[in-house]
């Protein structure tokens, strides 16, 4: 039986979650290598700052925009499994958080030939096997 603590807890949950994937979203695409505040703060001529740098800026925002990503996606897994007492909406939250905060950052690595791709690539065929054992359980 729900109760309205849980659903106004898994409502809140859930609001967290797409907030997130949305942060999670414009990390991934939209936010440019350098912000108006991070030229401030840093006090440097963004023009003087080599191509290379800036490229490697924008995968280390991407490679977070993975991860706040999933995270947002758990979160909303979280907060609709909470708000409606159905389980299974944990199991698909975390199944695809984790495919996604993963996923780029294996990929973030394989684009930089990272020194610790193989640890890496390692976590990311564990979320994948995790990930199919949490979709393809059986039972609700």
């Amino acid at each position: 039986m729900q109760t309205t603590a849980n659903r106004l807890n898994g409502g809140f949950l859930t609001i967290l979650g797409v907030l997130a994937f949305g942060t999670g979203v414009y990390f991934l695409g939209i936010r440019p290598t350098l912000l108006p505040e991070d030229i401030r703060f840093t006090g440097i001529d963004a023009a003087m700052l080599p191509q290379a740098f800036h490229d490697s800026l924008g995968i280390v925002f991407r490679t977070w925009g993975g991860f706040i990503t999933g995270f947002g996606i758990v979160l909303t897994g979280i907060g609709v499994a909470t708000f409606s007492g159905d389980a299974k909406w944990l199991r698909y939250g975390t199944a695809a958080g984790i495919l996604v905060a993963f996923g780029r950052f294996a990929y973030s690595n394989v684009i930089i030939s990272g020194d610790y791709l193989i640890f890496i690539a390692s976590m990311f065929v564990i979320a994948l096997v995790s990930a199919a054992l949490l979709i393809w359980r059986a039972g609700p």
